[in-house]
């Protein structure tokens, strides 16, 4: 298992790839961990409708990707509704598109997680993240 540097190329390209995705959704807070296994969640404005009294939220990991959830009544706890399921670094468009659709009336993506990858394992993922740290601030 690979240790990923919290100041390297892999955890600058996944801070650039969630504010990418962020900024595409006007999001109003999002936070990231990109110790190993790395991870994120971004805060949606706007709660679903088949759940009013609950907070929405996107999480992200380097494991499944992207999942579309909800606050637990105390907030202690995310309980997440549906993964995106394509891979585990969908373009923002994608992770976008996902999101419209959650808010419409179908249940998008897959409903269990859809296990890409093993956090930490040698398989260019830290490669792939690297390549977003060279866009510019929100871009991707």
């Amino acid at each position: 298992m690979i240790e990923r540097d919290e100041l390297g190329a892999a955890a600058r390209g996944l801070r650039q790839y969630l504010l990418a995705v962020a900024a595409k959704l006007d999001v109003p807070a999002w936070f990231c961990e990109v110790a190993v296994p790395a991870g994120g969640y971004l805060a949606l404005d706007q709660r679903l409708d088949r759940f009013p009294d609950h907070e929405a939220a996107l999480l992200w990991d380097e494991r499944d990707g992207w999942s579309a959830a909800v606050e637990s009544a105390t907030g202690d706890e995310v309980i997440a509704l549906a993964y995106l399921g394509e891979d585990v670094l969908p373009s923002p468009d994608e992770v976008v598109a996902f999101v419209k659709e959650l808010y419409g009336e179908g249940y998008p993506g897959r409903p269990d997680p859809p296990g890409f990858r093993t956090p930490g394992a040698r398989d260019g993922f830290d490669d792939r993240l690297a390549a977003y740290a060279a866009d510019p601030v929100g871009q991707a």
